[in-house]
């Protein structure tokens, strides 16, 4: 990716308070308190569109020798230069990443593989869809016990742990789904996969093409037993106050998904 992208870390300060609040906290956002456009909307940097996300979830974002890449932030940078804009990405927990968005100071725009939900709904605005995705299940190679057909009683067993990341649809999923597991929730998508290796869950619950990513790269001793679709709709979270930079990424996602520009970035990525 171009290299005006910024490296701009989340403070552990900002990180802790935000991470209280999540993608469902306050549903009255302060105004964005960002600096005018001509085009009809604010900016919190003049010039440039800043981007929260939570680089930990590959292959949607993720740093890689140092530098931010992945299908949504490669789409991150093509809205912004048709709009004209610098772009500068901060990294952060992802249940922190709406109400940062929703503070009108800390980013304009999140993008983070992020679920449109009636929650997450009263705190931002969502632009259009660009991306539809599925639950999977994940599970060791080794575990014969759990499989693609007596997963739904295997494991909603009171002691069963089931990985998720905090504030994930998949969190949601897990507690309506098997409400007499224990759902172990983990900052990011890497720790899930981990924790699963390290024997501290029996299985984990996570979005489709992360699934299909991760286990067929770092994770190679894991398996997917079960794909189960949910149709979940991935947006770009927009402060509710600035309706018109809501507008104009939507004319963007239309211009960039009709030029063929979002279905080669799901090339690259090798997102199905």
């Amino acid at each position: 990716m171009k290299k005006r992208i910024g490296m701009c870390m989340a403070s552990l300060a900002m990180v802790g308070a935000l991470a209280l609040t999540g993608c469902g906290g306050s549903d009255a956002p302060s105004p964005n308190a960002g600096s005018g456009s001509d085009d009809g909307y604010t900016l919190v940097k003049e010039g440039t569109l800043s981007v929260g996300t939570s680089a930990e979830y590959p292959p949607f974002e993720y740093i890689e020798d140092g530098e931010y890449r992945g299908f949504d932030l490669e789409l991150a940078e093509a809205i912004a230069d048709d709009l004209g804009l610098e772009l500068e990405i901060g990294n952060m927990d992802f249940d922190g990443l709406c109400a940062a968005v929703a503070s009108g100071t800390k980013y304009d725009v999140a993008f983070g593989a992020i679920t449109i939900t009636p929650k997450r709904e009263k705190q931002v605005d969502f632009t259009d869809p660009y991306y539809m995705d599925d639950q999977a299940i994940v599970t060791m190679k080794d575990n014969a016990e759990v499989t693609g057909e007596n997963y739904a009683e295997t494991l909603n067993v009171e002691g069963v742990k089931i990985a998720v990341q905090s504030g994930s649809t998949a969190e949601a999923f897990v507690n309506e789904n098997f409400p007499e597991a224990t759902v172990v929730p983990f900052k990011n998508a890497t720790d899930c996969f981990a924790a699963l290796q390290s024997d501290q869950a029996s299985a984990l619950v996570t979005n489709r093409s992360v699934a299909a990513q991760m286990t067929s790269s770092s994770f190679d001793n894991e398996q997917v037993i079960k794909l189960i679709s949910t149709g979940e709709e991935y947006s770009v979270a927009v402060n509710k106050n600035n309706p018109g930079l809501t507008d104009a990424i939507n004319d963007s996602i239309a211009k960039l998904t009709e030029d063929g520009t979002v279905d080669t970035l799901m090339e690259k990525y090798s997102i199905k």
